[in-house]
């Protein structure tokens, strides 16, 4: 997240978006339900052992409640929210794709074409994918002979 010049996060919420509860700890990411993403008090979760309990954010035996509308930030607020598995899993796609992208316009050329019209542009980078594709495979099976021996 690009946070713009920004010194400090919001009052009661850290850089990436999580609330903090009333005595200062990260709220723990609770889930999405439409446009609104849950928090809930960490020590109703059990992520953090509070010296007040759960008293001192809410009178509720199941915690204090923050819901952050998505579209209220849409910078700050993500579905799915940052640093959840599900965030996790989808940075590591997003890099593995990056590292496909980086690989065809590098070692392959399709960078610096010398062909125009879109057919011609098109069929170019259909050869460069199929090559990256036979690579990859080529380098699997080799990798699988090297166990086997």
């Amino acid at each position: 997240m690009n946070r713009r010049n920004e010194k400090e996060p919001p009052e009661g919420m850290d850089f990436d978006g999580t609330p903090r509860c009333t005595m200062g700890y990260r709220m723990t990411y609770w889930g999405v339900h439409n446009a609104w993403l849950k928090f809930r008090c960490p020590h109703a979760t059990g992520q953090v052992d509070c010296p007040l309990g759960m008293a001192a954010c809410s009178a509720s035996n199941y915690g204090m409640v923050v819901k952050r509308s998505i579209d209220e930030d849409v910078r700050r607020y993500a579905n799915p929210h940052r640093g959840s598995r599900a965030w996790k899993k989808l940075s590591d796609e997003r890099t593995a794709v990056e590292r496909c992208f980086a690989r065809l316009k590098e070692p392959l050329t399709l960078d610096a074409l010398h062909v125009r019209g879109i057919e011609k542009v098109t069929a170019h980078a259909y050869v460069n994918a199929i090559v990256l594709l036979a690579s990859a495979l080529a380098m699997n099976r080799a990798h699988r002979r090297e166990q086997v021996a």
